[in-house]
């Protein structure tokens, strides 16, 4: 069996692919606006024509590009998702910021679209993503085995969960996306237990 037969087999047809992967590279380098048809076809070693018999638009590109991680990042298997649902909250705390760095690091592409989503779209595109959040959170929490720990009676535990984790993240962001490293003037692993502690313990002596 051809090579290429085999690969169409395995999953998406490798031209599909590379100009998923050549579109991902220029979008998060050069914006949406900034980035041609044909330069996607000349980054994916592919001809103009080729990148039609899969998208019409360049947005449908941009718009596949983004379904397409998207599913990554919720996969079961993914760092964060394993944190949330494998133990439990707030016990888990320090698991979740650990979590926080590898999805920021593994997935910075990503987070660069959905900015190019933001800024260059208004967020028309991740705004259903981000919607639905509060219920992924929650559905975390049933998922995931009984803790130790208690959650006071006056938090709501799936707006905490929420909290912790997209403190986490935007202290990852600023580390590792821009670049601003030890911003907290502290080495990860003590920011992630300094995270911990503020919000098991608050502030207060």
């Amino acid at each position: 069996m051809a090579k290429a037969a085999v690969e169409r087999k395995k999953g998406a047809p490798p031209n599909l692919d590379r100009i998923l992967s050549a579109a991902s590279r220029l979008f998060t380098t050069k914006g949406f606006n900034g980035t041609s048809t044909r330069d996607i076809a000349a980054g994916a070693g592919v001809s103009l024509g080729n990148i039609y018999n899969y998208f019409s638009t360049k947005e449908e590109i941009f718009v596949s590009l983004l379904a397409r991680r998207e599913k990554e990042y919720f996969d079961p298997g993914q760092p964060l998702i394993k944190a949330l649902t494998s133990t439990a909250f707030p016990d888990n705390i320090e698991n979740l910021g650990f979590a926080s760095r590898e999805t920021v690091e593994k997935f910075s592409d990503y987070i660069l679209l959905i900015y190019v989503d933001v800024v260059e779209f208004e967020a028309r595109h991740v705004n259903k993503m981000f919607a639905r959040m509060r219920q992924g959170y929650a559905a975390a929490l049933k998922a995931s085995p009984a803790g130790k720990g208690r959650i006071a009676p006056d938090i709501d535990p799936a707006g905490a969960l929420m909290m912790v984790t997209w403190n986490y993240f935007n202290y990852f962001i600023m580390e590792k996306l821009f670049k601003v490293k030890g911003h907290y003037g502290l080495a990860d692993a003590e920011a992630v237990k300094l995270f911990a502690r503020v919000f098991k313990r608050g502030i207060l002596a």
